[in-house]
């Protein structure tokens, strides 16, 4: 059976009658085409004919009496009128081959290789700023261009280089060497008091100490000069050191005394979207965001492939719990506010210690105030760069300040 036939639909039927030769000679006679004969017995003859003959066929055999049976059909026509019955399977199939002409040609995961000091996680970001990310093209993946707006986003790499290997594109970089800043070492700079206080230690790494134990210090005060004199000449380097002083310091807290408690769940929902690279999909209607009264707990769980390959494709589940709520009024812990007090202070501090405390609390309007005095012993070294004038007059001071030690 040719392409043709095949295109057309053939049939395939037996003619059973007393004398086959003569139905034969009738049905040729009638225009019908009849082709691969074949004798089944002295009484039936088995032929193929074209779809399109099958009502003459019908009608010849019906109007002189011949016994007709269509067995099978057979053709490209009669698989495609078959699979048209069956929509689901017709969609898939072609959804399979459009995929198949479609996915080899596109990018759907990055990895980068020979990155020991920049993090992967940037090289990524800059990639996909540059095209090379999710969907992007393999001819525009592995051109310069593309490698070369690379190079320009990074400038901590030196070459980079962009391999596919089907849907996966491999970046290979080479770091730059950055040389070693050496000119921190040759600032001049001080170490300044950060706040007032009274000295109680010093402890000169390098440069000349001025502050002594028991002197009291302003804010901007130096404390361990930069410049120490020699005799001959003033030597200039970077100084460092620890200074340590009594300092006093006040503090504020508040607490509201009127506040709502949650009490018991009166509902539960759920809410889906869903995360397609950087677009997000709501199946739902609002803003998302939850009132005081309500708790959302939010879930991601990504598509992965066999072997380890996930999908930039996140289906995000929120479970919103709502609680009935209750105004409550009540006296707060003064060991509570206390500790959040100290807390503070310690975390202000570049390191030290409270060594006394006056606190007291009060309640205005709506809220609870705690209102502190606390007497410290912290390091207040701060380093500062020294301004160097030039002979033309400018100057080279740079106003950075950072803590010393």
């Amino acid at each position: 059976m040719g392409l043709w036939h095949s295109l057309g639909g053939m049939i395939t039927a037996e003619l059973t009658c007393a004398d086959p030769a003569y139905g034969l000679t009738m049905l040729q006679e009638a225009g019908v085409t009849l082709l691969d004969v074949c004798w089944v017995d002295d009484f039936t003859v088995r032929f193929q004919t074209h779809r399109y003959q099958r009502k003459r066929l019908r009608a010849i055999a019906d109007k002189r009496g011949l016994t007709l049976y269509l067995r099978r059909s057979r053709g490209l026509y009669w698989a495609f009128r078959r699979l048209l019955k069956r929509p689901v399977l017709a969609v898939g199939m072609l959804m399979i081959l459009v995929l198949g002409s479609y996915l080899p040609t596109r990018i759907f995961f990055v990895r980068v290789e020979g990155n020991s000091q920049v993090p992967t996680r940037w090289i990524l970001e800059a990639a996909a700023q540059c095209g090379i990310g999710f969907g992007a093209e393999r001819r525009e993946v592995r051109s310069e261009k593309m490698k070369n707006a690379l190079l320009e986003a990074m400038p901590q790499l030196q070459w980079a280089g962009v391999n596919t290997n089907g849907c996966v594109a491999v970046i290979s970089v080479k770091e730059r060497q950055m040389p070693e800043n050496t000119d921190e070492n040759k600032t001049v700079g001080s170490v300044v008091a950060a706040r007032d206080g009274v000295v109680t230690g010093v402890t000169a790494i390098r440069g000349n100490a001025v502050a002594k134990p028991g002197m009291a210090v302003k804010a901007g005060e130096v404390l361990i000069s930069g410049y120490t004199d020699c005799g001959i000449s003033i030597r200039a380097e970077k100084a460092a050191g620890e200074v340590y002083a009594q300092t006093q310091r006040n503090i504020s807290a508040i607490y509201p005394a009127d506040r709502q408690k949650r009490t018991q769940i009166i509902g539960t929902e759920k809410k889906y979207s869903l995360i397609i690279g950087k677009k997000r999909i709501n199946f739902y209607f609002g803003s998302g965001i939850c009132e005081g009264s309500c708790v959302k707990m939010y879930e991601e769980n990504y598509m992965t492939l066999p072997g380890g390959f996930q999908l930039p494709v996140c289906l995000v589940t929120e479970t919103w719990t709502y609680y009935d709520c209750q105004g409550v009024l009540e006296e707060p812990d003064s060991g509570m506010l206390a500790d959040f007090a100290h807390s503070y202070l310690r975390g202000s501090m570049v390191a030290g210690k409270i060594l006394s405390a006056e606190e007291n609390i009060c309640r205005q309007d709506d809220l609870w105030i705690l209102t502190g005095q606390y007497a410290c012993e912290e390091m207040i070294g701060q380093f500062r760069n020294e301004e160097i004038v030039k002979p033309d007059g400018t100057n080279d001071r740079k106003d950075s300040e950072r803590g010393a030690g």
